[in-house]
């Protein structure tokens, strides 16, 4: 039985992390996609938790199947398909620090 269950996105943010030597914007990939997100931080905290969603079968779809099972989030809903791209999201913060995305679907697996 789980406490909390979500449905919903799964994707890849990719945050700035700096410069290149060369001047080019570098970008760091982290999990994302707020249903996930929510889930990680309550298992943390103790609850039990299940995700339903979908990734593709590409290694951004392996490494959000992998950062939540290694978080204890209970996966069996969700799906692999090869027929989708898994999701990205290009984060960048504007001079106010606010987030502004840029997503790469064609279509993506969450859409």
């Amino acid at each position: 039985m789980f406490t909390v269950t979500a449905l919903g996105e799964l994707l890849i943010d990719f945050t700035e992390k700096g410069y290149s030597e060369n001047g080019q914007r570098l970008f760091e990939q982290n999990p994302g996609g707020a249903p996930a997100n929510v889930l990680v931080a309550l298992q943390r905290l103790g609850a039990q938790t299940a995700f339903l969603g979908k990734v593709g079968t590409d290694m951004h779809g392996s490494y959000l199947r992998e950062t939540l099972q290694n978080e204890g989030v209970n996966i069996e809903g969700l799906i692999v398909d090869d027929h989708f791209f898994t999701t990205l999201a290009f984060v960048a913060l504007n001079s106010a620090g606010e987030r502004h995305f840029s997503f790469a679907r064609k279509p993506g697996a969450d859409t």
